[in-house]
């Protein structure tokens, strides 16, 4: 008899462990589409900058969902925030000012435009600089004219790297920065929190 029980009781606990199982499925089932529709919330919001609407889709979703939703969209957000996308910095610091509340999220966004200057800057002297190379090289070679305004694909490609490792402390820094704003995002995480903000900012 106490064989059967055991058996029994075997039964049981796999039939629990599955069923578990099942529902930590389906919680990670949840958290990917969440995920997903924040990713495309703030990939819309790239694409066509309007607040609004992006607020009002966020407020739309309720509780914990709404969290992971609004948490996704922040982080692809602040994904975004790349040395090459100089342009889109005022849509991202909107839509960031509003998603993450408090002050420190604006100093750390102080940190990322004085370094987006001074990337501009060095960036422009370096070319400058590589620009000029090219120039004395070609004239050297007696190239001159208007064969100038060519300079040959391995130089440009050598001068790609020169620009790439330029930038490499740059990339670091605005690496480091990011992860700030994402921990004060974390930070923030506030369920069922409803999303307001200065659309004129």
């Amino acid at each position: 008899m106490g064989e059967i029980k055991s058996a029994w009781e075997i039964a049981q606990q796999k039939a629990e462990k599955l069923g578990k199982l099942s529902a930590e499925e389906i919680r990670k089932e949840r958290e990917e589409r969440a995920n997903s529709m924040g990713k495309a919330l703030a990939e819309k919001y790239l694409v066509k900058p309007d607040l609004r609407e992006l607020t009002e889709a966020l407020n739309s979703h309720k509780g914990e969902e709404g969290e992971i939703i609004r948490q996704a969209t922040v982080t692809w957000l602040v994904e975004a925030i790349e040395l090459k996308s100089q342009g889109k910095l005022k849509e991202l610091s909107q839509s960031l000012f509003i998603l993450v509340p408090g002050e420190e999220i604006h100093g750390i966004w102080r940190e990322i435009e004085c370094l987006f200057e001074e990337y501009r800057q060095a960036e422009q002297t370096v070319k400058q600089q590589i620009d000029r190379a090219g120039r004395e090289t070609l004239h050297q070679l007696r190239i001159s004219g208007t064969a100038i305004a060519e300079i040959n694909p391995q130089a440009k490609e050598k001068w790609r790297k020169v620009l790439d490792e330029f930038s490499r402390p740059f990339q670091e820094r605005l690496y480091g920065l990011k992860q700030k704003l994402l921990q004060r995002s974390i930070s923030s995480f506030t369920p069922s929190k409803k999303l307001q903000g200065n659309f004129e900012r």
